[in-house]
């Protein structure tokens, strides 16, 4: 890598000349990893961009804990790191879903510093990443570099358990709202073009209410919305830094993740409205198969329980938003025993929906909203774990494709309602 002047300003840094690969690594509290990741890059770049230049930049959202440090002692020696400078944020009042304050303005300082350097590609990292390798490096970046990708997003290879959030909502209703086949929407890790940069710069997402939980989703929709070359990296399996004492509880996930998602909807409405299919996005690598997932287990039967109960607390206020024959569809779900416990993909997706319009009209409070959703995930959580559990990763994925139908084909379902809002229950 190239190195010109100090790591402590970008002021200075950012008057060198142009690179071609500019690498931003986001960190919180991240000294039990950050070493590892930014040598990661490290070796990254050395071993697959030999030839052309490149920075390392760290935007740190406060650590307390000497993650800094950490980055600097692990390029000491080879090169020198630039720093975003971070200043106090009263985002950890609220701590968000990726457990990292402040997380926009550390992004936006990374893009920024990678425009004002004339990059070709910006890559973007999280410090709290235990599986990065050089490797990643190479798969994000050279989409972008050798064939004109614009985003290059990751793709994980998971438990089919772990990520119900993504798989239930976020990714099948990302799809049918955008029309692009994006699986993680919503991971911190993605490499961009240099018109692509300009383009998340230019947009007006990073003093948005909620842009400390929204970022990574609101970009990700932002460059699905524009005329830009999307592709997908395998990058295997992603396992984060564990933080015991920041760990939220489901309501608050809900409410942050799906608050974002729902948000979008009323910046994009032009554009997802006239949408109405989906697209593949181009893979680069492969997802290796094998052992290497960590166990996950849970019991559909407590789950089934907390739908009962949420059913028995929350009926009335799932009336303000979902339909009465809705209500009566969730009545008789509540009997059965678990092993035959169903959620129809097409009863899920008008439910979804339905949020989504009840939180556009605001029929309650928007917090108490989100949170009465919890139950009814749990509802297809549990009817998703009973249909898939003991199948293989083939099955599982033809089951996610299933469900992504349903959501493209009630799409008009949510369209006629977003236009003639006269009554959500109706």
């Amino acid at each position: 890598m190239t190195s010109t002047g100090s790591s402590s300003s970008v002021a200075t840094e950012t008057r060198s000349a142009s690179v071609d690969i500019v690498v931003g690594v986001t960190s919180y509290n991240d000294a039990a990893t950050v070493g590892a990741v930014v040598a990661a890059v490290r070796d990254g770049l050395a071993r697959h961009f030999a030839g052309a230049a490149s920075r390392v930049v760290l935007a740190d959202c406060g650590s307390s804990d000497g993650s800094p440090a950490r980055a600097r002692d692990s390029l000491r020696g080879t090169a020198e790191i630039l720093e975003v400078p971070s200043p106090p944020t009263t985002d950890r009042l609220e701590m968000p879903y990726h457990r990292m304050p402040g997380k926009a303005r550390a992004l936006r300082g990374i893009l920024a510093t990678a425009q004002s350097l004339d990059a070709r590609a910006c890559v973007v990292l999280d410090a709290g990443i235990e599986t990065v390798t050089p490797q990643w490096v190479h798969w994000l970046i050279d989409p972008v570099l050798t064939h004109g990708f614009d985003l290059v997003a990751p793709l994980y290879r998971r438990h089919p358990y772990e990520g119900a959030l993504t798989k239930g909502i976020v990714y099948p209703m990302f799809r049918a709202l955008y029309g692009v086949r994006l699986r993680q929407p919503i991971t911190g890790e993605f490499a961009c073009s240099s018109r692509l940069l300009g383009h998340f710069l230019d947009e007006n997402v990073w003093d948005r209410d909620g842009a400390h939980a929204g970022i990574d989703l609101w970009l990700a929709s932002s460059a699905a919305s524009g005329d830009f070359r999307i592709g997908e990296a395998a990058l295997g399996v992603r396992h984060h830094h564990a933080h015991a004492d920041e760990t939220l509880d489901l309501g608050t996930l809900v409410t942050q993740v799906i608050g974002s998602l729902f948000a979008d909807l009323e910046n994009r409405v032009e554009r997802w409205q006239r949408v109405r299919s989906s697209v593949a996005v181009q893979p680069f690598g492969e997802l290796a198969t094998g052992n290497s997932l960590q166990p996950v287990s849970v019991d559909p039967e407590k789950l089934i329980e907390s739908y009962r109960l949420g059913y028995r607390e929350l009926r009335d206020i799932w009336t303000w938003v979902l339909p009465p024959r809705t209500i009566l569809d969730l009545r008789r779900l509540m009997n059965g025993p678990g092993a035959s416990f169903r959620l129809d993909d097409s009863l899920w997706a008008t439910i979804v929906y339905d949020f989504a319009l009840g939180y556009r009209l605001r029929v309650i409070a928007r917090e108490h909203l989100l949170r009465s959703l919890v139950p009814l995930y749990l509802a297809w959580l549990a009817s998703f774990i009973v249909e898939i559990r003991d199948r293989g990763e083939e099955d599982v994925e033809q089951r996610l494709e299933r469900l992504c139908a349903a959501f493209e084909e009630q799409k008009p379902y949510l369209i006629s309602k977003w236009r003639w809002p006269e009554r959500v229950r109706t």
